[in-house]
């Protein structure tokens, strides 16, 4: 019997396993698809939090500022000193499973989930590896399979109730400034989320988030801008933006976009993704320690990552949903406000790409009425 089986092996799954396999444990982590980092579902948009925890030589760019743009066709800019990595996605991934693998994680690829199931002797998976019908048990499963997870289906039954629809490009057309990323806001280019368009040297990432409505539509608009003859490859995909009220049941932990531990701003999960798998990892370890797996033991993983990231994805969520409502009169009202030099300060000393809410907090907390703005969106 296995001690952990991590189904998935994007950037949470592979730091989980690797987490535990570089503590001794026996680790079997299964991944659906033939190459790991395929298909890229992501702009790969991090901070060195991320790069510290996988050593990894997929940063093709970094930037440090950002051009928002709003319905008016105004702009403001926002810079910060700390740099911001843009990885290749797919290298990077690479990079986290080799972490893994050289720690002593069984990796296999072209394995596919097809049922697991938990009882009070140990968890049970049926998985299909190259057209083969397999079948472990383990002391532990950890889901790390992504927004469509197959082990929240199986063992969980439940799903994230809020979704961002996500349509992106890998496009040939080349921004001029490859230190600022591009923003996008207004009902032309989205539906309760934002555009974007992210430099990555000869290329850049286009794309186009919505909260319930058809991204692609969307994204046709905002790529004219661009030329629709440079697109090089197509992804997307659904993005969880609200984490599950219960990630860990008896012998089960869900981590990263399986859990909805996403940043509801940004619908960025690789930051969250690890240190939820971090601490999974952690409770596991001390689970198989403890032989003890129940639900109560498993319960000290939620206490952990809501410890480290509770408060910002809550009310990085609550924004959120404000933020979807906002008219794009009440944006160009936002501009108004947002462009004068003493903000844009504020914006640059504050601003952290994996804690938004620090910036928001201090902009509100100094101009409260900015609220209103926000919640009086529909006039």
């Amino acid at each position: 019997m296995r001690d952990v089986i991590v189904v998935g092996a994007g950037p949470s799954g592979s730091y989980a396993s690797y987490a535990l396999s570089s503590k001794g444990y026996d680790v079997l982590n299964l991944e659906e698809h033939m190459e790991i980092g395929k298909p890229v579902e992501c702009t790969g948009l991090v901070s060195r939090r991320v790069t510290e925890m996988v050593r990894t030589g997929s940063v093709v760019n970094t930037v440090s500022g950002a051009h928002i743009f709003f319905p008016n066709g105004k702009s403001i800019h926002v810079h910060k000193k700390e740099k911001t990595m843009v990885l290749n996605r797919d290298s990077f991934d690479k990079d986290a499973a080799g972490q893994s693998i050289a720690a002593g994680t069984d990796l296999r690829i072209d394995a596919r989930l097809r049922k697991a199931s938990v009882s009070k002797d140990g968890v049970t998976v049926e998985y299909r590896e190259r057209g083969n019908l397999k079948e472990e048990r383990a002391r532990i499963i950890i889901g790390a399979d992504g927004m469509n997870s197959m082990v929240r289906k199986e063992v969980f039954g439940t799903r994230p109730y809020r979704v961002i629809s996500a349509y992106q490009v890998d496009s040939a057309a080349r921004l001029e400034d490859q230190d600022s990323v591009q923003v996008f806001v207004g009902s032309d280019v989205t539906r309760g989320f934002f555009g974007w368009a992210t430099p990555s040297d000869n290329l850049t990432r286009i794309g186009v988030g919505t909260h319930g409505g058809a991204s692609f539509r969307y994204f046709k608009s905002l790529n004219s801008r661009f030329g629709e003859s440079k697109i090089l490859g197509i992804n997307g995909g659904g993005i969880p933006i609200s984490y599950l009220r219960k990630t860990y049941s008896r012998r089960a932990m869900l981590v990263g976009d399986a859990a909805g531990i996403v940043k509801p701003l940004s619908g960025g999960g690789i930051y969250t993704g690890m240190v939820s798998g971090k601490h999974a990892a952690a409770t596991a370890v001390d689970a198989l320690e403890r032989e003890d797996f129940s639900e109560s033991a498993m319960s000290a993983y939620q206490r952990l990552w809501k410890k480290d990231l509770g408060n910002e994805l809550w009310f990085d969520g609550m924004f959120q949903r404000l933020f979807s409502m906002i008219s794009d009169r009440s944006f160009n009202r936002i501009y108004s406000i947002l462009s004068s030099p003493e903000v844009i300060e504020k914006i640059n000393e504050r601003g952290d790409i994996d804690y938004p809410s620090r910036v928001v907090i201090s902009l509100l907390a100094r101009r409260p009425w900015l609220l209103r703005h926000i919640i009086q969106s529909k006039s």
